[in-house]
């Protein structure tokens, strides 16, 4: 008799503790910042953390991503190699980061708001659909078909270069919120020779957000004492040191 009063409560319990994590993201503080875990089909696992005037991407390897105003200069180093390099806003959005390989026509879809007022991992959220078109370029109704979902954060707002950035970052058409979640049609593997397997489309997660907290907002330091290099040779490295280092692990 008791089971069925402490499962209630323990339900109840659920419900009060997720509709609190709910209401601390629709009123997001000035001094918080948005700290995602996020997993990313070109970037891998990362981790993203967002204050209304600065971002910054980390992944294991050590590469980090960091940008601020009110310069809104990029600056990439790797914390392993303690290599970096300082990117113009306008030259990072231009080339984007290099060493990254993504599915083609990412960015071609059209937005179509299909929810726009949802939740995605316990955040506020608007979800548009990427719809497909007819030959004559109509759009093609949602309940027959569509490409794609694309979430983004509804009630934590940022300066419009931070969402720059990010949709850079990851490869994705502009949007008025933080990228959360971003699945559309096609070609899971770019390998083989024409056969029916490698043609065949298939639903791939290009990004998505595994845990998201909301918390004291901080300022993103940018080290001294790196060597200044090129992109490139911050994120790819040298291929010798690389191979040392995996030597050095083994031993």
């Amino acid at each position: 008799m008791h089971s069925g009063k402490t499962t209630k409560i323990v339900r109840t319990a659920t419900v009060v503790g997720i509709a609190a994590i709910f209401s601390s993201f629709q009123s997001v503080r000035a001094e918080e910042m948005l700290s995602l875990f996020q997993r990313h089909r070109g970037l891998g696992n990362v981790e993203v953390e967002i204050t209304r005037n600065s971002a910054r991407i980390v992944q294991p390897e050590g590469n980090c991503f960091v940008v601020a105003g009110p310069d809104w200069d990029v600056h990439i180093f790797n914390q392993k190699r303690k290599r970096m390099a300082k990117l113009l806003f306008k030259n990072f959005v231009r080339n984007g980061p290099k060493n990254i390989e993504y599915l083609e026509g990412a960015t071609e879809w059209p937005l179509v708001t299909e929810n726009p007022q949802t939740s995605y991992k316990h955040l506020p959220a608007k979800l548009y659909a990427l719809p497909f078109k007819h030959k004559d370029g109509r759009l093609v109704e949602l309940k027959r078909a569509k490409a794609g979902s694309y979430y983004v954060s509804r009630n934590f707002p940022v300066d419009p270069h931070i969402l720059t950035f990010l949709q850079q970052m990851f490869h994705l058409q502009p949007a008025d919120g933080v990228p959360l979640k971003f699945v559309k049609l096609g070609h899971p593997y770019q390998f083989g020779q024409g056969l029916a397997y490698n043609r065949q489309e298939g639903t791939v997660t290009i990004l998505d957000t595994i845990t998201a907290q909301l918390k004291p907002a901080k300022k993103f330091v940018i080290p001294q004492g790196y060597k200044m290099t090129n992109e490139s040779d911050v994120t790819m490295g040298d291929k010798t040191e690389d191979m040392r280092e995996i030597i050095e692990q083994l031993n």
